[in-house]
């Protein structure tokens, strides 16, 4: 066999080679691209990882896939990397105008939303820009209790924390909320008794009914008594009748 002959045949197959490697070239560095699915071990195998979307493409009137398992674990576990305010890991995108999710159980506890930011106080939910009433999930109870229900909460605890009355320029107390007595004890001068301690709270008087316009003032006694003095618009000091209010 002459020389040339074997130069020619080492030629050809370093030139085989060659293409061989660079038609290669793509597939190595896909590291798994143009595999078949392997069940019941990981996809493609480690170290190699898909570079590519794997798209799984239907057209039919039921689903595109199907994951179930017939045991005690979970149907699917979807996991990523994706950064603040970026991709989820999830996303179902309905380009017609049906349901873009429906989820169903049977169980007492539909699912959880858990978060491991550390500040739990910083962690939202979830978000809308949805501004109708989502159906089954009305406030409508807080703690047990409707609406209605917590506004006359509001109001009985507003009241309790509020004391009232009117006393006439005798001294004759009525309408009292938490006043318990009123005395005239001289000329323009009257002291008032409440139910509780009221050194905490904000009194407030007015000429009330037939004197309008007559001066109040007012003066602390003790936790449970207030002292008034009433004087005429011209600022004498007279009988008058007035309406007290404390608030807490």
């Amino acid at each position: 066999m002459s020389r040339n002959f074997l130069t020619s045949r080492t030629m050809v197959a370093i030139a085989a080679a060659a293409t061989t490697a660079a038609v290669a070239a793509p597939m190595a560095i896909g590291a798994g691209e143009g595999s078949d699915v392997r069940a019941g071990v990981r996809n493609p195998t480690a170290p190699n990882e898909l570079s590519n979307e794997t798209q799984i493409i239907a057209s039919n009137g039921s689903f595109g896939t199907r994951q179930s398992n017939k045991g005690t674990g979970g149907g699917a576990i979807y996991g990523c990397r994706a950064p603040a305010l970026g991709r989820g890991c999830i996303e179902a995108s309905n380009l017609n105008l049906g349901q873009a999710f429906n989820f169903r159980f049977r169980g007492e506890l539909g699912g959880t939303i858990n978060t491991q930011l550390s500040d739990k106080t910083k962690a939202k939910p979830f978000t809308t820009n949805a501004t109708g009433v989502a159906t089954g999930l009305n406030a409508d109870q807080v703690d047990g209790k409707h609406a209605e229900d917590i506004v006359k909460d509001s109001v009985v605890a507003a009241q309790a924390t509020t004391k009232m009355g009117i006393v006439a320029g005798d001294g004759a107390l009525s309408n009292q909320r938490g006043v318990t007595a009123a005395a005239r004890e001289a000329q323009g001068k009257y002291l008032v008794t409440f139910d509780a301690d009221i050194s905490k709270c904000v009194p407030t008087a007015t000429g009330y009914g037939a004197a309008p316009g007559a001066n109040v003032a007012l003066e602390p006694v003790d936790a449970t008594h207030l002292r008034v003095h009433t004087q005429t618009a011209a600022g004498a000091t007279a009988d008058r009748q007035f309406a007290l209010t404390v608030t807490c």
